[in-house]
């Protein structure tokens, strides 16, 4: 027979009571941790409601300032349409300062020529003279001091404005020391002049400009259009504001 086993110990009705006053405790505690989870399960529900609502409202501010942006940026651009932008006319610097001589010297050197063949080509009675054709000119500064400052010309007429863009290619004095450029199959234009861009519209035309995935970048009446590099498709920009490489794929 092997060795005998003791018998455990007797529990006592004291220790008894106090085994389940310790597993009360317990319990106790286990029901007060569950409450806690709840509870903060509770919380986190509501945490995440707020933060959705606190998203959907934070889109919807993002939203309104694009649109706000986009609207501000196409009221400034419209009141342009009435304006070019002009480069490589030189003035005396006495007459710098001086809006009235400054239309003159746009109207003689880049507008006249473009104005006559008007007449010829029978789409102008006569040729407007200066105080009637434009409003007001004036120079932009410039970083290059060397070059001719760009000027801003403002129309009285849409319609005029808008024929001096239909012919400038055809009757606009042509830099002739300057051959076609490998971006251009004419001539360059010794006055060359551009449409009054924002300052936002400039930058994003400039930018696609520069950019080796595009190929002719030009704007009308303020919208930004492009043709792909090796592609004869012409896109526009739709919205300014978005970055480049969304607007590009």
């Amino acid at each position: 027979m092997g060795p005998r086993k003791e018998a455990a110990p007797a529990v006592t009705g004291e220790q008894m009571e106090e085994i389940l006053a310790k597993l009360n405790s317990i319990q106790e505690r286990l029901g007060a941790v569950e409450k806690l989870l709840e509870a903060s399960q509770a919380e986190n529900a509501i945490l995440k409601s707020t933060n959705t609502e606190l998203s959907k409202s934070l889109l919807e501010r993002n939203n309104t300032i694009d649109f706000l942006r986009q609207k501000t940026n196409n009221l400034e651009q419209y009141n342009r349409q009435w304006s070019i932008r002009i480069a490589g006319v030189q003035l005396p610097s006495e007459d710098a300062s001086n809006p009235i001589l400054v239309m003159r010297h746009v109207y003689d050197k880049a507008l006249l020529p473009i104005l006559k063949g008007a007449v010829d080509k029978g789409l102008l009675q006569a040729v407007p003279p200066c105080e009637l054709l434009l409003e007001t000119a004036h120079i932009l500064p410039a970083r290059n001091d060397n070059k001719p400052k760009p000027i801003i010309a403002r129309f009285y007429s849409r319609n005029m404005r808008s024929m001096m863009f239909q012919l400038k290619k055809e009757f606009a004095p042509k830099a002739g020391d300057s051959p076609p450029s490998s971006q251009h199959k004419t001539p360059r234009l010794k006055y060359p002049f551009y449409e009054d861009l924002t300052k936002v519209n400039f930058q994003l035309l400039k930018t696609l400009a520069d950019d080796q995935r595009t190929g002719a970048v030009w704007s009308v009446n303020g919208v930004i259009k492009y043709k792909l590099a090796n592609s004869t498709e012409v896109r526009k920009v739709t919205n300014v504001f978005d970055c480049v490489e969304d607007i590009l794929k």
